[in-house]
């Protein structure tokens, strides 16, 4: 796991910087000073997490079988539409969800064909505000690095759910739901880089929903 965090942050920071180099090369040249991100931009990033707390591969030992489902989180972000000092700052909004369960299959209990089982189900969703900073020297026409924060509530959900003979084995009845609601918030630290006009790549560091979130940026 350490070396997979260490390969996608040198991979990272290698590509913003070899994209900012390029950027400023080029703008040296041509002095047309566009920006990526301006008082106009509107973007809709679509993203999949990677390296979350709920994350782990799917596996298989003897009676457990337990697996996590992908990461996804989409957010929004515009232009405050004057110059907050030396950038722009951008505010939108973030969602993100994350599920994932733990299953034992009890061979000791079968009947009419069908093994018994418990099963314990996770959910993790988070609703936030979010505000980005672009600072005008790491935005270029094609590309750009920004820093910012998001700020709301994280929903966690546990649900058990049995089909065993005997419930109080488990300390539950067949069935059991509860739910978590707390505070929620994360610094971040991101990339963009745009294959056209207005579909680009983004990738960012920040515990949203999970560590490194990439994907599909749109600017409308």
């Amino acid at each position: 796991m350490q070396s997979l965090k260490h390969f996608l942050l040198t991979g990272f920071i290698s590509l913003l910087v070899l994209n900012t180099n390029a950027q400023t090369n080029k703008n040296n040249s041509s002095e047309s000073g566009e920006k990526c991100f301006d008082e106009d931009t509107k973007v809709l990033n679509l993203g999949v997490g990677f390296l979350g707390g709920n994350y782990y591969n799917y596996g298989r030992n003897g009676n457990y079988v337990y697996r996590a489902y992908p990461a996804f989180s989409i957010s929004y972000e515009q232009a405050i539409p004057r110059k907050l000092g030396p950038g722009l700052l951008g505010i939108g909004v973030y969602l993100g969800y994350q599920g994932s369960y733990y299953q034992n299959n009890d061979y000791y209990y079968y009947k009419n064909g069908q093994n018994y089982y418990y099963k314990q189900s996770f959910g993790n969703t988070f609703i936030a505000a979010r505000a980005a900073y672009h600072l005008d020297v790491l935005n270029f026409e094609k590309g750009e690095i920004y820093f910012g924060a998001v700020l709301g509530v994280r929903i966690q959900t546990y649900r058990f759910e049995s089909n065993s003979p005997d419930p109080d084995k488990y300390y539950y009845s067949n069935q059991y739901n509860h739910t978590t609601i707390y505070p929620g918030y994360s610094l971040l630290l991101g990339g963009r880089y745009y294959l056209s006009k207005n579909v680009g790549l983004f990738g960012e560091f920040g515990y949203g929903i999970s560590l490194f979130t990439a994907g599909l940026s749109i600017k409308f």
